[in-house]
């Protein structure tokens, strides 16, 4: 696998995740003259002569860049953008923190306080004086409430989560066994892995 400059690797990223569309992606591939240089001749035949309005293009396109791509570091890179986008408590603020639940489900356990600590209470919320037992049938005024209650445990948790991705003492790869779940090398020390939550 070639390696790419960091620039292209963000093109390849979002254009995969889909936030960049084909019509985009096409138009800078045909405009860019870098990628040519850090690609085979093979490779990047195969990319520019891809018919983008064919349907089925999307599905070619992301096995053409796939292999142009460290699958560890692009899941690294999707966590990141959802860590930064919840750091930020955008309006999605909710459904991240319910995304970082299922991903503990399927194997990030280092998510344990943002998912299973967190997430979980997002996804079955537990609000006083309620009888409400999904995230949209809260009030905006008890959704603003039980977002309110995880601070400050919630921002200390999510740049303890980026620390260790940076720092890389959870190495994600990008693979799953059999059964789906997410595998990644745990390099954190015994007392880091210790929950902040009480």
């Amino acid at each position: 696998m070639t390696t790419l400059p960091q620039n292209i690797k963000e093109k390849f990223y979002r254009t995969i995740e889909g936030g960049i569309s084909l019509a985009d992606f096409e138009q800078w591939l045909y405009a860019d003259e870098q990628l040519e240089k850090h690609l085979s001749p093979d490779d990047y035949l195969d990319l520019i002569s891809l018919s983008f309005k064919k349907s089925g293009a999307k599905y070619q396109l992301w096995n053409l860049l796939r292999k142009h791509i460290d699958l560890g570091e692009f899941e690294t890179y999707k966590m990141l953008g959802l860590l930064n986008e919840a750091k930020q408590k955008t309006e999605r603020l909710p459904f991240i923190l319910m995304e970082f639940y299922d991903l503990y489900c399927k194997g990030y356990n280092f998510l344990q306080d943002l998912g299973l600590g967190i997430g979980l209470a997002v996804e079955v919320p537990r609000v006083n004086n309620t009888t409400a037992d999904t995230w949209d049938e809260l009030t905006s005024e008890q959704q603003k409430e039980l977002l309110d209650s995880f601070s400050p445990e919630l921002e200390e948790c999510i740049e303890q989560v980026i620390y260790w991705l940076e720092a890389k003492k959870i190495v994600l790869t990008g693979e799953q066994d059999e059964i789906g779940h997410y595998d990644y090398e745990d390099l954190r020390t015994e007392e880091e892995r210790k929950s902040k939550l009480g």
